[in-house]
């Protein structure tokens, strides 16, 4: 599912499947955390997590697909998706990047790898 997919126009298939999925990943990174923690307060509170498959790792190969990882930046912050697996190969424009580049912008990941 695209990063920027907008959830008001998922059809109810889809919202299930995000809704499952969300529900999924929370619950096994609440359950490593508490483990990690060991009952006690969590030390170490961060989102960048070596076993995150593509959050902040951008250009790092993809766990599923060994696609880089893309990432979009928009102000101070940025999203990072593996376009092959989560846009059907589609490069998503970056704001600045993408104006910039125009025409050289890639619009493949197959152009990119």
């Amino acid at each position: 599912m695209s990063p920027i997919a907008h959830t008001g126009k998922l059809s109810g298939e889809e919202v299930e499947r995000l809704f499952a999925a969300t529900r999924a990943v929370l619950a096994e990174w609440a359950g490593r955390l508490r483990s990690e923690a060991g009952g006690a307060f969590p030390g170490r509170v961060t989102a960048f997590r070596p076993e995150m498959a593509v959050h902040g790792r951008f250009g790092a190969p993809c766990p599923e697909c060994g696609a880089p990882v893309q990432r979009i930046v928009y102000a101070e912050n940025e999203c990072n998706y593996c376009a092959r697996c989560q846009t059907g190969g589609v490069i998503l424009a970056d704001r600045a990047l993408s104006r910039l580049l125009h025409k050289s912008w890639p619009r493949s990941i197959d152009e990119v790898a």
